[in-house]
This record gives structure tokens, C-alpha cells and sequence, in this order.
């Protein structure tokens, strides 16, 4: 066996050293607190003041090695219930999403493809390995919340669950990628069992307005209405919190256990919808 010269070795070890720091996912920790924060999109409860900030830097997947934008997240749990406050710079407010414009030339409406909400996401490890790479190829599934200005906004967040797969996913509806390595990827993003947070309309055959909201609130139940939410826009940012049961006992819900790490992310929606957002790399959630 060849011998490796002492220094050669040292440099080795702290190689290896760095690159298993450089590799360790930012941490997000979650305080526990006698009372939780009033999930009211303003982030000014004492709870959240013993919390730590973890700032985030996020962009599109292929930009991620130079992020040009961040986002601050903190959490807080009671042992019954986890909170999330999540704050982000945007210059201007949109709460439209897809407004339905007459068109006097087609004698019809039609969406304004130019207004969208803005909206954020978190999402967590639900089942098999969990990268925020949609692309990586790696069968799993998520347990995705979401508040979106318009849609999402009334005190309860559109909760979603992700699956991945190399095949269709059957039951629900999936669509067909290719990965990062040009295989076929089948994603599918189902939103959880029961009513979710608003209904589509469809537009009417003559014309009622100038311009006719897309989508309609109502009132959300089952394990889609199980995360509380609220998102308050002020001083050119976004302020939105969170609010879930540790364990809902739910299939789709991710069950957070304090000691315990959880693998998740955070996405940003700047007036655009799917993939066009600005995404993070794997986080670690603990509770204290």
C-alpha cells in the first residue's frame, strides 16, 4: 500500500471538512413559546422576538450559485402548533390573478395574462428524498402550502401535496417532464382532500364588464383548510405568516416532531406562476 505523504493527508481531511460544510443546508430553528403569534400578516407579536432570523437567498434553479434576492424566514412551535413568518422585499403590490378582459374585436373575454398574484410557498419532505429542484429526477412527494395574494388570502392557505415520479402518476392528473438528465419525470400537484380555497369561473358569453375576476373565494374544508395564513403588503415588502398543527394525522401533511430535522424550502412568486419563481436550496427545520 502506497503511504500518503502527512501534509497530503491534512489537506485531504480539510478538504473534506470544507466540503461537507459547504454541502450542510442552512437551519431554520423554531423556539418553543407559551404563546403563539396572531396569524395576521403584520409579524409584530412578541413571539416572534425570540425567534432567529434565517435569511435565504433565493433566485430561478440555474442562478442559485449568484442569488440576486433573499427572504426572511422565522418560526416559532407551542408543541401543538408551528408558526412561520416569511418577509421579503417587493416594490409593488399584486393581488390580481387572471382577470377575464373583454375582447370588442372577438366579442369575448379572455385572460389578462399580464396580472397575476404574487405568492409564496413552503414545502416540506412528505415521502422519499426531498431536493427543491423539481428537476432532479428523484421520486418523492411534498407537502406544499401556499398563500397567493388573491386566491389565498382569507385566513386559510391553499394546501397542496407534490409527487414525483419516473412513472404517471395515476388518480390524479400529472404532467410530463424530462429531468435534468433528459429522463421523463411525471409531476403532479393535487391539492389536498376536501374544498379547496377558491373555484374558477367560467367567463360569460356576452358582455357584463369591462373586466370580471377569473376566480371566486369560498370556503375551504377538509385537510386542504388545515394551514392558517395571512399576507399584509406595507413599505414595499410582504409580510406572511403561517400557522399549522404539528401533526394534522393526515396522509397528506407532512407531521413535524420537535428534536426532530425536516427538510424543506421556500419559493417566491413575484406576478407569476409556475415554474418562473424564485426558489431556495434545501433548508432544515428544528424544533426546540
Amino acid at each position: 500500500m502506497t503511504k500518503v505523504p502527512a501534509a497530503v493527508s491534512t489537506l485531504l481531511l480539510l478538504a473534506a471538512v470544507e466540503g461537507s460544510q459547504a454541502a450542510q443546508a442552512p437551519e431554520l430553528v423554531a423556539p418553543k413559546v407559551a404563546a403563539l403569534p396572531a396569524i395576521d400578516g403584520k409579524g409584530d407579536d412578541a413571539a416572534w422576538g425570540g425567534a432567529k432570523e434565517l435569511v435565504v437567498k433565493i433566485d430561478v434553479p440555474s442562478e442559485l450559485e449568484n442569488p440576486k434576492k433573499k427572504v426572511s424566514l422565522k418560526a416559532v412551535h407551542n408543541g401543538e402548533a408551528v408558526c412561520f413568518l416569511l418577509t421579503w422585499e417587493d416594490k409593488e403590490k399584486n393581488e390580481e390573478h387572471l382577470p377575464y378582459v373583454w375582447k370588442e374585436d372577438k366579442g369575448e373575454y379572455e385572460p389578462d395574462d399580464n396580472k397575476m398574484e404574487d405568492a409564496c410557498s413552503l414545502a416540506f419532505q412528505l415521502e422519499g428524498p426531498f431536493d427543491p429542484d423539481m428537476l432532479a429526477g428523484i421520486e418523492s412527494r411534498w407537502d406544499v402550502w401556499e398563500w397567493q395574494a388573491m386566491r389565498a388570502n382569507a385566513g386559510i392557505a391553499r394546501d397542496k401535496h407534490h409527487i414525483y415520479s419516473k412513472t404517471r402518476v395515476e388518480g390524479v392528473k400529472s404532467k410530463r417532464f424530462n429531468d435534468r438528465n433528459e429522463k421523463a419525470l411525471f409531476m403532479a400537484r393535487p391539492d389536498d382532500a376536501g374544498v379547496t380555497t377558491y373555484k374558477k369561473l367560467d367567463p360569460p358569453e356576452e358582455k357584463k364588464a369591462p373586466k370580471l375576476p377569473q376566480f371566486e373565494l369560498q370556503k375551504p374544508s377538509g385537510s386542504a383548510a388545515d394551514v392558517e395564513c395571512k399576507g399584509v403588503w406595507a413599505g414595499g415588502k410582504w409580510t406572511v405568516e403561517f400557522k399549522r398543527n404539528l401533526n394534522t394525522g393526515n396522509k397528506d401533511d407532512t407531521a413535524f416532531s420537535p428534536g426532530k430535522a425536516h427538510d424543506f424550502a421556500v419559493a417566491i412568486f413575484d406576478a407569476v406562476e409556475h415554474s418562473d419563481h424564485d426558489v431556495s436550496g434545501k433548508l432544515i427545520l428544528k424544533l426546540q
